[in-house]
């Protein structure tokens, strides 16, 4: 019996993980391979903690070291086949020999700058969900392989593992008969600490599900932008509104929301492309909490996580509001009135998300045994 092929999956960031799990469990299950996990010395222990404990939840083999240079220097040695990262912003050669084939499946989708900035000179072949990601990649110089196999994130969505609706609101204790709102918005810059405690009461006749960032409770700032005000607000919505369902970190994975969710609200941020895909509505708010710095100075700001081009471009099948309290109306509009996005979101489906069928996995793992075999 031949040598196993020895694969690496690098969880960096916990919120990595959602976009190589289908990939790992189809690797798992596959006699051809030897899969391991690893996560970095370099992130909030917290995070880190959580992280090791669900390898350990799932029963996945992982390595770590006493410190990250163990760790680099553990990883390197096992003269891995394949390793596998969800950015590339870190020394990656450092963890790969010369012969080791190095992928990077990216952990979101959209425009943000970091989306396509993302990349590491030893990266050997980036597995991408879409068209519109190949030409912005190539038009910025990237010269590895590209790879177009879809978005695997989704692909739970897709092939029946995820179950329907009702039964998972069901499990959430909120009411299969009500409207669901699924409220997710990014770190920073957050529409969060404005809406604090109107939003429970102006969404009081629906289902609200809030997932907030993993850094909110990981972190305590961001460019220095205190992020801990956001999490005194979730607490007392907690304690407040006991019907709002809050997404705890244990559970990681936002995809099966979008299941349950009939609305996105989010502002920045890849889940306004992953509830594209089940052709539900988004609505965009166009407020945020900023530093003061940022109030001033709206450059800085889309230097450092937005992009211009997120104004106009890619999101013309969203509602938007500048407002809380233009929620009310353009809920009722999402729920009790015809749907005006329906063709614009089935053309960026066929730009952004190759394709949706629940076999994105399965179309990575046939690449690496491709390269494998070569």
């Amino acid at each position: 019996m031949r040598k196993k092929y020895k694969v690496l999956f690098d969880i960096y960031h916990l919120y990595h993980l959602p976009q190589m799990e289908p990939v790992a469990r189809l690797l798992i299950k596959n006699p051809l391979f030897d899969v391991c996990f690893s996560t970095t010395h370099n992130i909030e222990i917290e995070e880190r903690e959580l992280t090791i404990n669900i390898f350990k939840k799932n029963n996945w083999k992982y390595i770590l070291g006493q410190n990250e240079t163990e760790r680099q220097n553990l990883i390197y040695n096992m003269n891995l086949d394949v390793f596998i990262c969800g950015w590339s912003r870190y020394s990656i050669e450092k963890f790969c020999n010369p012969s080791t084939l190095c992928c990077m499946i990216y952990h979101g989708i959209g425009i943000k700058p970091t989306y396509y900035r993302d990349h590491n000179q030893r990266i050997d072949i980036r597995f991408i969900e879409g068209s519109f990601r190949e030409k912005q990649l190539r038009e910025y110089g990237v010269q590895s392989d590209l790879d177009l196999v879809g978005f695997a994130k989704l692909d739970p969505l897709f092939n029946g593992e995820i179950s329907e609706q009702s039964e998972i609101l069901e499990q959430l204790n909120l009411d299969p008969s009500r409207k669901t709102i699924l409220y997710a918005p990014t770190f920073y810059p957050s529409s969060f600490e404005i809406f604090k405690y109107k939003l429970p009461e102006i969404t009081k006749d629906y289902n609200l599900i809030i997932k907030l960032h993993q850094w909110i409770y990981f972190r305590s700032s961001f460019g220095g932008a205190n992020l801990r005000k956001q999490l005194k607000i979730i607490k007392k919505i907690k304690k407040r509104f006991p019907s709002v369902k809050i997404i705890g970190l244990e559970d990681y994975n936002i995809v099966p929301l979008y299941r349950a969710a009939d609305v996105l609200l989010t502002e920045a941020s890849s889940t306004i492309y992953e509830m594209m895909a089940l052709q539900k509505h988004v609505i965009i708010c166009d407020f945020y909490k900023k530093k003061l710095s940022h109030r001033f100075s709206e450059k800085r700001i889309f230097k450092r996580r937005l992009d211009q081009g997120m104004k106009s471009e890619l999101y013309d099948f969203c509602y938007h509001i500048n407002s809380p309290k233009e929620l009310p109306e353009t809920l009722d509009k999402c729920f009790n009135k015809p749907d005006p996005f329906i063709d614009i979101r089935e053309k960026y489906i066929k730009k952004m998300l190759y394709k949706l069928d629940g076999k994105a996995s399965e179309r990575i793992v046939e690449a690496l045994l491709i390269r494998l075999r070569k």
